[in-house]
């Protein structure tokens, strides 16, 4: 399989051990379910990769959970979740999910659209027109989920980059001061002539989620998404701090290694705000491929492939449905084989030089 990502300056974007865990057991009757997708032979391929792929990336630490339906979830460790205190990777930990935060807003916006409330095919500016939105009046809904809407990534300013640095990482950001940025600049090309992974595309969705709705992105995707689905471990995060237990999240983004963990968020909103943990991912995971809460038409709304590649809010790659993660200190990729009903969840606690994608790759090489 091609790589499946070239490099993405994102909404910003762990020894060694093997773990099979289940709750399949019959009181006074154990039993052992049998798996045929996950045999020992596949296991042994995964644990080769991890460990060669480890040896080469500098990450403190790397986790991932393979399930297979009807099957006990594996889980693979590597490294450290704390290199203060060489606590191991934990499956349970939380994590900035960071751009995978896209998938929750763009079903959001399609909710909305089920219930009439935005048109796909109607422009940013006619629900924004306070805002002074390049090319504005033809940059569609549509334009912005997949990606073809042309504006500039305000996470690519080098000014913004400057800010965030010389603030200690903590400089609290607005959406609207997010567009400014972006708007600052001329558009990359014509509204829904090419495509271009932009940020600033999913902040003014979640901006958009506001506006019709008189809520905050945030209670949108909690009522709408959240809260439906049951997803507990997920949170649009009111501080800096991660809730406990979590993995810290460490860069060299600026030159030095730190620890990037309590780094503010606030710069990614509905582009990457949010935090879960495996468990809600596992779930997650599945109801992105599968287009659950959605009606047939937007189903299929949402699974239009740009390049064969972007749909609404959500990535393809083969048979892989989903969508990576990339934030200072945090890195992660969460798909789903639609044909092979297989999850796939990779987190590494760097971001530097994207080594998640080195492990899922070839996990999915394997997997496949």
């Amino acid at each position: 399989m091609k790589k499946l990502f070239t490099r993405i300056v994102s909404a910003f974007i762990p020894s060694l051990m093997l773990l099979c865990c289940s709750n399949n057991n019959n009181v006074g009757n154990p039993v052992t379910p049998q798996n045929t997708v996950l045999t020992q032979d596949l296991k042994a391929k995964l644990q080769f990769a991890a460990d060669s792929i480890f040896m080469q990336v500098s990450a403190p630490g790397m986790i991932a959970m393979v399930s297979a339906e009807g099957e006990r979830d594996y889980i693979i460790k590597r490294g450290v979740s704390n290199l203060s205190t060489n606590v191991p990777m934990n499956e349970n930990n939380y994590y900035r999910i960071a751009s995978i935060t896209k998938t929750f807003t763009g079903l959001a916006v399609l909710l909305l659209v089920d219930e009439g409330l935005i048109k796909l095919d109607s422009s940013i500016s006619y629900y924004l027109p306070e805002f002074n939105i390049p090319n504005g009046n033809l940059i569609t809904i549509r334009m912005l989920g997949n990606m073809t809407s042309g504006l500039f990534d305000y996470s690519a300013d080098e000014g913004f980059l400057i800010s965030f640095y010389e603030s200690n990482y903590l400089m609290s950001f607005t959406p609207d001061s997010l567009l400014a940025i972006a708007f600052r600049h001329p558009p990359n090309f014509p509204p829904g002539t090419s495509y271009e992974y932009c940020n600033t595309n999913t902040v003014l969705l979640g901006t958009l989620l506001e506006k019709v709705t008189g809520k905050t992105a945030k209670q949108v995707i909690e009522q709408k998404v959240l809260q439906p689905l049951n997803l507990s471990n997920t949170y649009w995060p009111n501080t800096i701090f991660l809730p406990v237990p979590y993995s810290h999240g460490y860069s060299s983004r600026f030159g030095s290694f730190m620890d990037a963990t309590n780094w503010n968020p606030s710069c990614t909103y509905s582009a990457g705000i949010l935090i879960s943990n495996f468990s809600d991912m596992k779930i997650w995971a599945k109801a992105v491929a599968d287009g659950t809460l959605l009606s047939a038409q937007m189903k299929t709304e949402r699974f239009k492939w740009v390049l064969n590649h972007y749909g609404f809010c959500v990535m393809k790659a083969g048979n892989w449905v989903g969508h990576p993660g990339t934030f200072f200190g945090y890195n992660s990729h969460v798909f789903y084989n639609t044909v092979n009903k297989i999850t796939l969840i990779v987190f590494v606690n760097m971001e530097t030089d994207l080594p998640v994608e080195a492990f899922s790759d070839a996990f999915r090489r394997i997997l496949d």
